[in-house]
């Protein structure tokens, strides 16, 4: 019975996962390295970036995102322009506290405050001014 429920939760997260259409080192990668361990509470989805070298960008479920670099030796991630590689234990710990520091933005909407204020600037109504007087020849 033990050895039915292991199977079970590890064919319930491989199927959570395939919505991802990753290479399994990248998703081990995210997982073992990164530390997004499940995949689906943190990532949103991924695809493939016409990049060279190839990389794929990771989009988080606040709608940040970051890349995933293959290089000659190592993959590397790149958030906000700042490259770390995986292969360095120190560069991965610094890749995990800035990807901790994007999780922690504010969730992107479409619907934000500074367009519904765009509106109602519109929709007020506009005082009736006093015409300018001709000048008298």
């Amino acid at each position: 019975m033990k050895k039915l429920r292991e199977h079970i939760k590890n064919e319930i997260t491989r199927l959570m996962e395939e919505k991802y259409n990753l290479p399994f080192e990248l998703v081990d990668a995210l997982k073992n390295d990164l530390k997004l361990n499940p995949l689906v509470r943190y990532v949103d989805f991924a695809k493939a970036a016409a990049t060279v070298p190839p990389s794929y960008e990771i989009t988080l479920t606040n709608g940040t995102s970051f890349f995933i670099i293959y290089e000659d030796f190592s993959l590397a991630v790149e958030i906000e322009g700042k490259k770390y590689y995986l292969g360095d234990m120190e560069e991965r710990n610094e890749a995990i506290k800035h990807i901790n520091k994007l999780l922690k933005e504010p969730q992107l909407n479409s619907n934000t405050d500074a367009g519904e204020e765009e509106t109602e600037e519109f929709d007020e109504p506009v005082a009736d001014e006093p015409a300018e007087e001709e000048p008298e020849a």
